[in-house]
């Protein structure tokens, strides 16, 4: 079973400028279905489908063992403008 953390591992791992990664269980602890927020400067000036692509490219074998997936990938100063900072 995949957990929240070794997704993230993952993502440290292989995202390059890797700044933050918010996941989330979201079937109740089953690890079955994943929502996760991104946070790299590796998408600057790509869009959003480009971005995705790169998540899914370095989680490809987690993706494979479950049921549903989804991200949404920011750079670090969209993700401070989101947070007010």
């Amino acid at each position: 079973m995949l957990t929240q953390d070794d997704l993230k591992a993952k993502l440290e791992k292989e995202i390059p400028n890797f700044y933050h990664a918010l996941i989330t269980d979201t079937s109740n602890g089953c690890g079955q279905s994943f929502d996760v927020v991104v946070v790299s400067d590796v998408f600057v000036g790509k869009n959003k489908l480009s971005r995705c692509r790169i998540v899914n490219k370095a989680l490809a074998e987690e993706v494979a063992q479950i049921h549903a997936f989804g991200c949404k990938c920011y750079t670090t100063n969209e993700w401070n403008e989101i947070l007010g900072n």
